[in-house]
């Protein structure tokens, strides 16, 4: 899906190149030498590409990389390797969630234009938080078997987490976006710096554009928020599409924020290789099957993460929904807190807030049901960081949620894994269990393909092939 040019390529290299450079000292964690080679041994293997599972076989790592796949006797061993018996478990890739944003919280201290508590949670002291110290997160999507996201969209010290993470076990993968190219000119910024760049007119699109370019983006995101006013709509029709052209020129994926059905239409124009978000006004439309299908534009429907805005509203938490195990305490104290908030709706509107949201998700659930019939690749992504959709702890509920709506477990496995990996760019990387590949793997306990909920029964995460044991990862006794 991504192709990326000269031009693209050569600042990506530059990019990583100098904060590989100048980030090394600050690589806190960060892997001093190759793992031990490993032998699994005994367990059903899903590969992630939809081939059925191979029972009774061998998955050998070695420097960190699949190194041979196959029925039990096939594979040679590396001397040495450490042997790991899994018979009667089930090991997959490592899920990919292909839409979070490291700089949010999880909870209204990162999003205070949800719920302003900025008297008693200043967002300056927040922020900072979570720049100096995202480990606890990194921890969270271990834990919750997520060894590649996608963060697309943020400050831009989230590409010096994807830099300093680059060669570390104990962390996931990262691709980054950057500050948002934005319809709306947010105030949710900080003095000296900014995760919202508005697209006021053409000269600030192309600044910012070529500011996005020159640090080396993963990808050039617009946040296309419907404006008022025909005037206004033409104008940022248009600079959208410049966005699109000189990322495209750039050989940088166009990666758009659109939830109506004609702002999707407009976004596939303009080069949109992922719209991450679903559409939610409408049903789509053959026309816009048609440009999905001619763009090969990826789809990452985000069904959950309004569940969390509606907890919010009700001045509730719902546990149920997440992996308490795999969410730091700071995180899960915050967001046990929301129940003691003022302002929680009556009971009649509580109701009609309901009502709306049952109706918006059954477009959503419809739509995904419609993209996926047609053959649109769909990558499973949460919107973590929100308020309520925490960081790694979300993605049950999003896998959950792709099984409620229709698709097949076999079919959910490859949109939070292959797919992902797609809309990261990094299919050669990751996403599947082939030789070449960084050895990111799971081991579960329960079959996969029965019920996705039994992604929830982890025993091992595989990290570029460090091994983990879940019950080291898990915040409980902490």
């Amino acid at each position: 899906m991504r192709r990326v040019g000269r031009t693209g390529a050569r600042h990506r290299l530059l990019s990583v190149l100098l904060g590989v450079l100048l980030l090394a000292p600050l690589k806190s964690g960060a892997a001093t030498e190759l793992p031990d080679p490993l032998i699994l041994r005994g367990a059903a293997v899903i590969d992630g590409t939809g081939a059925p599972a191979l029972e009774n076989g061998v998955v050998v790592v070695e420097d960190g990389l699949v190194r041979c796949v196959g029925p039990s006797g096939e594979c040679s061993e590396p001397p040495g390797a450490r042997s790991v018996d899994l018979e009667g478990q089930w090991i997959i890739p490592g899920l990919v969630d292909a839409h979070v944003h490291f700089s949010q919280s999880g909870w209204v201290d990162g999003r205070p234009d949800a719920l302003d508590l900025r008297a008693d949670h200043p967002y300056a002291q927040a922020v900072a938080r979570l720049r100096l110290h995202p480990e606890p997160f990194f921890r969270s999507y271990l834990c919750s078997g997520v060894t590649s996201v996608f963060d697309v969209g943020g400050f831009p010290w989230t590409w010096d987490l994807r830099d300093r993470t680059l060669h570390r076990t104990d962390a996931p993968r990262i691709a980054a976006a950057g500050p948002l190219l934005s319809t709306r000119d947010h105030w949710l910024n900080l003095p000296g710096e900014r995760q919202f760049l508005h697209m006021r007119d053409r000269d600030a699109v192309r600044e910012a554009t070529d500011y996005l370019l020159a640090t080396g983006t993963d990808a050039v995101k617009v946040w296309y928020l419907a404006v008022e006013g025909e005037e206004a709509g033409a104008r940022q029709r248009e600079y959208l599409a410049l966005a699109g052209r000189w990322a495209r020129d750039a050989g940088v994926p166009l990666i758009v924020h659109a939830t109506s059905l004609e702002g999707a239409k407009e976004a596939l124009e303009a080069g949109a290789t992922l719209l991450v978000h679903s559409v939610e006004d409408e049903l789509v439309d053959g026309e816009f099957l048609s440009l999905a299908r001619r763009t090969g534009a990826i789809y990452t429907p985000t069904l959950t993460v309004y569940e969390g805005y509606g907890e919010l509203r009700a001045r509730r938490f719902d546990e149920t929904r997440t992996e308490a195990a795999c969410v730091d305490p700071l995180t899960l104290e915050l967001a046990r807190s929301t129940a003691v908030r003022p302002g929680a709706p009556d009971s009649v509107e509580a109701a009609a807030l309901e009502a709306a949201a049952a109706e918006r998700w059954e477009r959503m659930a419809e739509n995904l049901r419609r993209v996926h019939r047609a053959g649109i690749p769909v990558a499973l992504g949460t919107d973590a960081g929100n308020p309520l959709t925490l960081h790694g702890a979300a993605i049950f509920r999003e896998l959950e949620a792709f099984q409620e709506a229709g698709l097949q477990p076999m079919e959910i496995l490859i949109a939070a894994t292959a797919h992902g990996a797609l809309a990261m760019g990094m299919s050669e990387i990751t996403g599947t269990i082939s030789p070449g590949k960084s050895a990111d793997l799971l081991v579960l306990t329960r079959d996969p393909l029965e019920d996705i909920a039994h992604l929830r029964e982890i025993r091992y995460v595989i990290r570029g092939g460090e091994l983990h044991s879940r019950s080291d990862l898990v915040f409980t006794d902490d």
